[in-house]
């Protein structure tokens, strides 16, 4: 098969987001990625509209055959704070919020330890200066 082949696929495929279009057209991602930059690039499909991505939060692009100007995106971005609660709440779904956890405080603890320094360190060369510290 050729890439003109692959383009008759992604079209026929439409409308949909780049994951649908590989799910319905049954071309590898890769094609599909690159089908859809050339033919949005050459005008002959559009960005009819926005969905949010499931996962992130982010907005995915829908695409129809068509040279209509893009639609404008009109989805509001996750604050920091909501991706943060998100994120710690499918970390406590999971199982994964208490090792997380305890890894941070290990690390916490080692970074703070390695501050003050090695006793035997600091009677064989002196006490570290605060730049060497860093």
């Amino acid at each position: 098969m050729t890439r003109i082949n692959f383009r008759e696929f992604v079209l026929g495929a439409m409308p949909g987001t780049k994951a649908d279009i590989v799910i319905k057209s049954g071309v590898s991602q890769a094609a599909v990625l690159r089908c859809v930059r050339l033919l949005h690039g050459g005008r002959k499909i559009c960005i009819a509209g926005w969905r949010p991505y499931p996962r992130a939060g982010a907005a995915m692009a829908v695409y129809a055959v068509g040279d209509l100007p893009d639609a404008p995106c009109k989805l509001k971005n996750l604050t920091k704070s909501r991706i943060r609660l998100r994120f710690e709440a499918k970390a406590k779904q999971d199982g994964r919020w208490d090792s997380m956890k305890a890894r941070w405080r290990s690390k916490y603890w080692i970074r703070k330890a390695g501050a003050v320094g090695d006793p035997l360190v600091a009677a064989l060369f002196g006490a570290a200066r605060t730049q060497e510290a860093r």
